[in-house]
């Protein structure tokens, strides 16, 4: 019986891996061209006939996947297990590369972000959301949630700020900040002035301090119950984590640390010890006023780095996902064109 050329049986002719691009399309093309062209079936002890058959479905399977990643224009994709044996499907939530059409299948579900870890689309990404969302655990979303989290963090870091701050309460004994006060007190005092104000603001606008904490804890609760709980705060999921490393005011931050370096710097040291302060701290000066503009060493390190850490963040999370079997928990488990 004849069969229609789908991209799930191109890939199962060419027998491709779960996640793959158009060099392993050609790869798998070349390697089963060897053995199945009319040139090469013969001393590969094929027939003739079924060589032909088999290399026809070759060359249909490479032309189809071919022209879908060109239509696509995306570099990576994810077999599609819908049309494939019916020993491979299973509960899931699944996207086309455009994210337009949902089916169920047992795909991991990278396809909700592209290999660099983007959401494909905003619906892609509620429904990823949605997939994540187990009933019946409202406890655990109050606990690790976005509010309670959140308010305890603020009120540690505000302690943090009322036992640091030199013009509050007792703190100002600690200080000598008089005209007399050499400028070592002074750029401890700047430190202890703008570090602790600086992330208490920080955590009340953003909530990323919290926020990293509960993925951390509710990553190691999925792993312990075998069932994950999203209780994130809503909207397009990005790990706070990665938000926290690139979301930093890097000039103000390095502010005090160029003064108490600077300061350390003056003529009172001589020698190495001196140049091992006043070099850091002409360094942080520089990057610092670099930074006002959005570039600088700082700032440069935290995107690459928030990058990073986005990626191995929608890894892990899919992972666990995957381990938890909660992909399409939410859907219905029919086709569902969007």
């Amino acid at each position: 019986m004849r069969q229609d050329m789908t991209r799930s049986r191109a890939e199962e002719i060419l027998d491709l891996p779960e996640r793959y691009g158009m060099a392993d399309v050609r790869a798998a093309f070349k390697r089963l061209a060897l053995e199945y062209h009319p040139d090469n079936a013969e001393r590969n002890g094929i027939s003739k006939k079924f060589a032909q058959r088999r290399m026809t479905e070759v060359n249909k399977a490479y032309a189809h996947l071919r022209s879908l990643l060109a239509e696509t224009d995306v570099t990576l994709l994810h077999r599609d297990l819908v049309g494939a044996a019916s020993g491979r499907r299973g509960v899931g939530v699944h996207y086309a590369p455009t994210g337009t059409t949902r089916v169920t299948t047992q795909v991991d579900d990278a396809l909700f972000w592209d290999e660099q870890g983007n959401p494909r689309s905003a619906q892609a990404t509620n429904a990823a959301n949605a997939a994540a969302d187990a009933p019946g655990h409202a406890l655990r979303r109050l606990l690790l949630g976005p509010v309670l989290l959140r308010a305890l963090v603020v009120l540690a870091l505000a302690v943090v700020w009322w036992r640091l701050f030199p013009f509050v309460g007792s703190n100002a004994a600690r200080y000598d900040l008089s005209a007399q006060a050499p400028l070592t007190e002074l750029a401890d005092a700047l430190a202890a002035v703008v570090y602790p104000s600086y992330f208490v603001l920080y955590e009340l606008v953003t909530g990323h301090v919290s926020g990293t904490l509960r993925e951390v804890a509710n990553g190691l609760v999925s792993l312990v119950t075998r069932e994950h709980v999203e209780v994130h705060g809503g909207g397009a999921y990005r790990s706070d984590a990665s938000s926290l490393v690139e979301g930093q005011v890097y000039p103000l931050l390095e502010l005090p640390l160029a003064v108490w370096l600077l300061v350390r710097g003056m003529p009172t040291i001589e020698g190495q010890a001196q140049l091992a302060y006043l070099v850091p701290g002409a360094l942080v000066t520089v990057d610092l006023l670099i930074g006002f503009f959005g570039s600088g060493v700082a700032m440069g390190l935290s995107r690459w780095l928030a990058a990073l850490i986005e990626r191995r963040y929608v890894t892990l999370r899919m992972a666990l996902l995957k381990r938890c079997g909660q992909w399409g928990s939410a859907a219905s488990g029919r086709p569902e064109a969007r």
